[in-house]
């Protein structure tokens, strides 16, 4: 089962603030993982939701030496109660890992990139459950190590795109066929304009990969700027083609950059949270003293729900609990369950929230 047939059947409909429900649990099973993390790997399994790796700063989290923690391990939680889940240690990762690409597929979740303290990584993995313990598998390396992009599945095939490649902000785009994975992976046409670290990805169809927000950081004198639009490849005409970008609900363009995006069906998908456009440029550009000590608020990160389809970009929610960076979504017959993130730089959250089925489906 994939992520694109999870939802089906579901009523469709508009989400209020107030629908996005709190969820109890969050794992436990290393020192400092209760306070929460971004940047994990997550999807769905079976009837399981499983978590993997991610980060936070344990430790005097606002301090100035405090110093970043990944994690290893992998958790489990049967999907039973809705606003309950009971979290099991089931194995762990070849390496503590975060800032990766996760996609659920064949009953397995796929974990590509990412990084920890010792640098970004290359390595791909396939994870199964076999009799509620985590089998992980090794699938064709990336080409070049690969953090802080997006990827998607797009009908059998994998993509990542954007992200630091090699350690410098990319356009490339890489695809896996999952039907042949011992072809490795090929290089695709890069998408058109600025690189995009951390942006968000969804595909409509089986043929098109949609890519949208991510920010350039400053390079050869010039200053950071921020991706607003995105654009979709063709697989057909092996081209890129521009998109307009979504808009918040005064009807200004709206940054997607540090959210999270989930699949849907095969044409439409979600995307929530990320940072604030005018928040974060401002911060990158013109860095000033005590910018980790405002409050949650003051950052503005984006509160809005959002879904993109065949008619474009729609608001189908607000709320400030999935006001996060570096969230992870995993669709489920319960709706989508937003898993961590960041609440501001630094600080991380150990609330899981889900956003009920009837926000979710395609209008």
């Amino acid at each position: 089962m994939t992520t694109m047939t999870l939802l089906t059947g579901l009523t469709s409909g508009a989400c209020e603030a107030d629908s996005v429900l709190s969820v109890d649990g969050f794992p436990m099973g290393e020192d400092g993982i209760e306070k929460g993390v971004s940047a994990c790997y997550a999807g769905r399994i079976g009837d399981c939701i499983v978590m993997a790796g991610g980060c936070n700063f344990p430790v005097n989290t606002l301090a100035p030496d405090s110093k970043k923690k990944y994690y290893k391990g992998i958790y489990a939680a049967r999907i039973g109660q809705a606003d309950r889940l009971r979290w099991t240690r089931i194995g762990e990762l070849p390496d503590a890992s975060a800032y990766g690409v996760a996609v659920s597929c064949d009953n397995s979740m796929i974990i590509a990139g990412g990084m920890n303290g010792k640098g970004s990584q290359r390595a791909v993995y396939r994870i199964t459950l076999v009799n509620g313990r985590s089998q992980v598998a090794s699938l064709p390396a990336l080409p070049c190590t690969a953090d802080n992009m997006a990827g998607a599945v797009v009908g059998r095939r994998l993509y990542v795109a954007g992200g630091m490649m090699d350690g410098r902000p990319s356009c490339r785009v890489l695809c896996l066929d999952l039907d042949r994975p011992d072809a490795g992976w090929k290089e695709r046409k890069p998408f058109p304009g600025i690189m995009r670290i951390q942006p968000v990805a969804g595909s409509m169809g089986d043929r098109r990969f949609c890519i949208f927000g991510g920010f350039a950081p400053a390079a050869a004198g010039a200053e950071a700027r921020l991706a607003l639009a995105g654009c979709v490849y063709d697989e057909t005409t092996e081209e890129w083609q521009p998109l307009e970008g979504p808009k918040d609900a005064c009807d200004e363009p709206l940054f997607v950059g540090g959210g999270a995006a989930v699949q849907l069906s095969k044409d439409s998908f979600l995307v929530a949270g990320g940072v604030n456009k005018d928040v974060f440029l401002s911060a990158v550009n013109h860095p000033q003293a005590g910018y980790l000590n405002h409050p949650e608020a003051w950052y503005r990160f984006n509160p809005y729900t959002l879904l993109y389809n065949k008619e474009g970009w729609s608001i189908i929610g607000k709320s400030r609990e999935t006001a996060r960076a570096g969230a992870a979504l995993v669709p489920t017959r319960h709706g989508i369950y937003v898993i961590g993130g960041e609440l501001k730089p630094r600080v991380r959250s150990n609330r899981i929230v889900r956003i009920p089925p009837l926000c979710c489906q395609s209008r």
